[in-house]
């Protein structure tokens, strides 16, 4: 069986449920008892297994939560949303976890393991100053992760906003034990709000406009 956890984050009125992959691609099918309509959707969309099953636990993932009744399409920039529902949703997998946030306002979520080096792929994401200043960091590591996933809710909250993670700024406005926020602006000026969070081997970091 699955591993799911529940948070509700008072902050941002949202719901993220997680799971943890354990099942095998007919597995997967099986609990969500279509007839294998969604294996087939994931089948013809993804030539990587992996990939496969990380579309078919999030599909399994929404049928246990209070919007089971409602499906995921997309819209032509990719970003997600849930059928015949004023909810919004965002969708994160890493490794062997995918993530679900639901809210009653637009959102972005990316959740990462704490062991993904972030550091190697720094040129792509950090601008000059946001470098600078992480290379005084203590732990430059953790810190370049946390800015990772909070660019990457923030592409996910307005995917339209910015071609690329390095037109994205994160601001640190607060760091406290195992939380981060962050203001984010955009390349046109918009702001949102981004709150980041260590949760067992994961980092999850979520977004919300201001």
């Amino acid at each position: 069986m699955p591993i799911i956890h529940i948070k509700t984050d008072n902050t941002v009125n949202a719901e993220i449920f997680f799971w943890k992959i354990e099942e095998s691609i007919t597995e997967l099918s099986d609990i969500i008892a279509d007839g294998g309509t969604m294996l087939s959707q994931a089948q013809e969309r993804f030539k990587s297994t992996k990939r496969q099953c990380e579309w078919l636990a999030t599909r399994a993932l929404l049928m246990q939560t209070p919007y089971r009744d409602t499906g995921i399409q997309y819209c032509s920039n990719g970003q997600p949303y849930l059928e015949n529902s004023n909810m919004h949703i965002s969708i994160s997998h890493t490794a062997e976890f995918v993530a679900v946030a639901i809210a009653d306002t637009p959102i972005g979520i990316d959740i990462e393991t704490k062991n993904r080096n972030a550091i190697a792929v720094a040129d792509a994401f950090l601008q000059p100053h946001e470098a600078e200043m992480l290379y005084v960091n203590t732990d430059r590591d953790k810190e370049a992760l946390r800015i990772w996933t909070a660019k990457e809710a923030a592409f996910k909250l307005f995917p339209d906003r910015s071609l690329v993670l390095k037109n994205i700024t994160a601001s640190l406005q607060q760091n406290s034990g195992n939380t981060s926020l962050y203001t984010i602006t955009y390349k046109d000026g918009t702001t949102a709000t981004c709150r980041t969070t260590e949760h067992d081997i994961l980092v999850l970091s979520i977004c919300t406009p201001q």
